[in-house]
């Protein structure tokens, strides 16, 4: 029904100090929508309201450029038991280390490559089966996945775990352990017998494609990358992928990240995908793209003479 503007979600002076909102469904009131899971949003509520920190600008620089969350230890509580009990050498020593794992996106990071190809794995092998290929596709690019493994991990119980294309009746513990058990083949095929291969910045990639390096091979002139890229889907640093097996080239991320200390707003920073020209072969085309990646911020000159004293060049648009 149609609901009075006073009735749209809204914060106004809340007692926490701040404002925030990570495309999460608002709290406290139903209003229906397509909205993101809540991880980024609580991974942020968990720095933000952590005792004692004096926010200034290089510790919320440190915070876009987060890389973490907390869906592993969430997803894996109530699995470890069972697959503890079911795996052996290898398999169980890269299961103790993701068990152990902080939840943080860092490129060198194995844990990171092992739960990411985990949770595609445990939402193939329990429900593909049910939803037939089609679906089963379409249910991936959805932002319903996530939430709906950590509710299925917790209930040993639901219909879910059962293969129908097996006359046995299986249960949580073996289809986990059968989804561990594919997830590191996959990940020998894609990334290397050696598992001291398998870093995230290795199967977690960036490309700034151009619209017409679709096609060879204009991609080679016009592409710039592939970059190893930290950050993952649904954290503060949101270089986003598609929910599947690795590799997991990047989709989406930021446009721009801004700093801004409102006491002197004329120092603010910023850090930009790839260059502040759109015109390929300038020298300004591509050369903030590893900086980006890197974390590295440059000022945001507001003063005119100030401007007009570090321009370089002018483009013109003429029609």
């Amino acid at each position: 029904r149609y609901l009075p503007f006073a009735a749209n979600p809204h914060e106004e002076n809340p007692a926490r100090g701040y404002v925030l909102s990570a495309n999460q469904a608002p709290a406290g009131f139903a209003v229906p929508g397509y909205y993101n899971p809540d991880g980024r949003y609580r991974r942020l509520r968990e720095r933000l309201d952590a005792p004692g920190v004096r926010w200034d600008v290089d510790n919320s620089q440190a915070l876009q450029l987060d890389g973490g969350r907390d869906l592993a230890q969430r997803l894996l509580a109530p699995l470890l038991g069972e697959l503890r009990a079911a795996l052996h050498g290898e398999e169980l020593a890269l299961l103790e280390e993701l068990a152990a794992w902080d939840g943080e996106h860092r490129l060198d990071s194995r844990p990171a490559v092992l739960f990411n190809q985990l949770l595609y794995q445990l939402a193939r092998e329990a429900m593909a089966d049910e939803l037939g290929g089609d679906f089963f596709a379409a249910l991936l690019g959805t932002r319903r996945v996530t939430p709906a493994l950590v509710a299925l991990a917790a209930d040993p119980g639901s219909p879910w775990w059962d293969d129908r294309a097996t006359p046995e009746r299986e249960g949580r513990a073996q289809i986990a352990a059968r989804a561990w058990r594919a997830g590191l083949a996959h990940l020998r095929g894609v990334l290397g017998a050696d598992p001291a291969q398998w870093q995230w910045g290795r199967a977690h990639t960036l490309t700034f494609a151009h619209p017409l390096g679709r096609v060879a091979p204009l991609d080679r002139l016009l592409n710039v990358g592939e970059f190893a890229a930290p950050g993952s889907h649904e954290v503060p640093n949101n270089l986003a992928h598609k929910f599947g097996p690795a590799p997991w080239p990047v989709e989406y991320g930021p446009s721009i990240r801004r700093l801004v200390d409102f006491a002197a707003p004329q120092q603010g920073l910023a850090s930009a995908p790839l260059g502040q020209s759109g015109v390929p072969f300038d020298d300004h085309y591509a050369d903030q793209a590893q900086d980006y990646l890197a974390g590295a911020y440059r000022p945001m000159a507001l003063d005119a003479q100030e401007i007009a004293a570090q321009a370089r060049g002018v483009l013109w648009l003429r029609p």
